[in-house]
């Protein structure tokens, strides 16, 4: 799947490719919350990482994105040093994950170079064609992550073939976990259980929800209903590892529509937590974020009740769906939330 450079309508209608990929909220006190904000400039669109107390005061910008490039995806480290997002950059499909300290010191891109090769003959001898969604592993040692590998067929709108792969914090020593062949599947986000042990993920072409060892053992189950259709964006595993946050995508063509759920690990207890009611226009927008660190509360993001025409803001609610209130108030996009832990 496309996760490149797009603009302010293919946003509305492809749910902007960069809402990232899942991970583990690890449990602690509640900190910061960081979100993307995409400023509304078109040709080219340019996104960048904020943060923000879970109020919406102190708010602040924190990635040095370049012009025409867009962050998405923040997923902060457990000890709340660091924040790791994806860069879109204005080729199709050329994104790769970056760090920064909550400060905007710091920042540093953690994909190899030969990710971004040009040249035909050097492009084949690297390990990808883009790396998507970072997510922290429950000790921060190391992160999990989409990678697209091959040529990106046009005319399919997929990646020759796609993988969850894990790396140590710097991503080195990376190996695949989970991956599909050619043109068979489109892997969209990933999530670590809080024991580490194990890592949930969507799945785009299924649009299900799957839980597979984190160490790679063949063992992969469904734990999403056939009667469920799960979004391809994040996913979160709540901090006592009871239960793992997504969205559902009920219209094929558009990503809007959608409610969000939570669901045990063992694929019982389905629980539906907004009941927005079906609308594939973008005033129905909504996008997965992540329990907070002390589990009592959840972030996400939404058109419903923003104040910009159809743009979303970012909102929180108690784990049950009641007590929904907004974080940011703007005619900004603002999305992909992650809470971090107290600092």
């Amino acid at each position: 799947m496309s996760r490149g450079r797009v603009t302010i309508g293919a946003m509305l209608v492809a749910a902007a490719a960069a809402t990232t990929a899942g991970h583990a909220t690890a449990p602690g006190r509640n900190g910061r919350i960081a979100f993307q904000r995409y400023r509304l400039i078109d040709k080219p669109l340019w996104a960048e990482i904020f943060v923000a107390n879970a109020d919406g005061s102190a708010q602040r910008k924190v990635s040095h994105a370049p012009r025409g490039a867009q962050d998405s995806d923040p997923d902060w480290a457990p000890d709340g040093s660091r924040i790791a997002f994806q860069r879109c950059g204005p080729r199709e499909g050329e994104c790769w994950i970056w760090s920064i300290r909550p400060d905007g010191s710091g920042e540093r891109r953690l994909s190899p170079p030969c990710a971004h090769a040009t040249d035909a003959r050097r492009a084949a001898r690297c390990a990808s064609v883009g790396d998507h969604r970072p997510v922290y592993s429950p000790d921060g040692r190391e992160i999990a992550f989409i990678r697209e590998s091959g040529r990106f067929d046009r005319k399919r709108d997929r990646i020759y073939s796609t993988a969850i792969v894990v790396a140590d914090a710097n991503l080195r020593h990376a190996r695949r976990v989970f991956w599909f062949g050619p043109f068979i599947g489109a892997l969209g986000a990933a999530a670590w259980s809080p024991d580490g042990k194990r890592l949930a993920f969507t799945d785009a072409a299924t649009r299900a929800i799957y839980v597979v060892s984190a160490t790679g053992k063949p063992r992969v189950r469904r734990i999403t209903p056939r009667t469920v259709t799960a979004g391809a964006d994040r996913i979160d595993w709540s901090p006592d590892g009871s239960r793992i946050l997504f969205r559902t995508r009920p219209f094929r063509a558009l990503d809007y529509g959608g409610n969000l759920y939570t669901i045990r690990p063992s694929g019982t207890r389905l629980r539906q937590l907004t009941h927005y009611n079906p609308d594939n226009t973008n005033t129905g927008a909504l996008w997965t974020g992540s329990f907070s660190p002390d589990g009592s509360s959840i972030v996400f993001a939404t058109s419903r009740g923003a104040i910009g025409s159809g743009l979303p803001d970012v909102f929180v609610m108690s784990t049950d769906g009641t007590g929904v209130r907004p974080v940011t108030r703007t005619r900004n996009w603002d999305g992909t939330p992650d809470w971090g832990p107290a600092g």
